[in-house]
């Protein structure tokens, strides 16, 4: 008998609850923006920035880098979680590839930068919270690119109108984050003034990263975050049929 039987693992899956992943795009889009703003307001009020003012300069005083750090700490947490979803989003619609590997590892890092650029202010470290925000900006632009043309072509194959609508959207703000990351080289430079250019094209890159990652509300519409319960249990087989024990 023993020699006609085995065991194997049968596992089921009971899920506990569920979230849609595009509320918690909405929620990231939220918290850039919103939450960002408050910061503004307060160091607006408490006169501690001018009206043109970097992003990185609502991280040095108190009240406002409190909520600065908290804020960005969440916005990074999530872009850097949005990441998995993500991947297996457009793998399941494209495949395994190595380039959307690389989109999501680029998305990761970008998190993890926006994460360092609240943790560590330019009163403090400089040259990290510059390698912070090169991640933060430059990891997206990165990651954007490769879900750019990664999406396309399966967009194409559904919804060819809505593809080409999407897809130039997404080039579109892909081209003006890259022509406001070369005017804010050029302000740092000295070839365009710093104020108020600098401080104006340093936010437009910030809203238009929120901007993109916000077009996947839709692709991801039918993905959720889930508790799931592992139920397993040991059941024995004999000659491929399972046999209550």
């Amino acid at each position: 008998k023993n020699l006609l039987c085995s065991n194997i693992i049968v596992v089921t899956m009971t899920v506990l609850n569920k979230i849609p992943v595009y509320k918690l795009l909405d929620a990231f889009m939220i918290l850039g923006t919103l939450g960002l703003g408050i910061c503004y307001a307060i160091a607006r009020h408490l006169n501690h920035v001018n009206t043109f003012c970097d992003i990185s300069d609502l991280v040095v005083n108190l009240p406002e880098r409190i909520i600065f750090r908290m804020n960005f700490s969440l916005v990074g947490g999530l872009l850097a979680f949005l990441s998995l979803p993500t991947y297996h989003m457009i793998s399941s619609r494209v495949g395994k590839k190595t380039s959307v590997k690389l989109g999501s590892s680029f998305q990761a890092s970008s998190g993890i930068g926006v994460i360092l650029v609240g943790a560590c202010g330019p009163s403090e470290i400089i040259q990290v919270h510059l390698l912070a925000a090169f991640l933060g900006f430059g990891c997206s632009f990165a990651a954007q690119l490769i879900y750019n043309f990664a999406l396309y072509p399966d967009d194409a194959r559904i919804a060819p109108d809505h593809a080409r609508t999407i897809f130039k959207v997404r080039c579109v703000l892909s081209a003006l984050f890259l022509a406001c990351a070369v005017a804010l080289g050029l302000c740092e430079a000295g070839v365009l003034p710093e104020y108020p250019w600098g401080h104006v094209m340093e936010w437009s890159l910030w809203f238009n990263l929120l901007t993109w990652y916000f077009t996947l509300r839709w692709d991801l519409k039918d993905f959720y975050v889930g508790s799931m319960d592992d139920e397993s249990k040991d059941v024995a087989v004999h000659m491929g049929v399972p046999l209550l024990l």
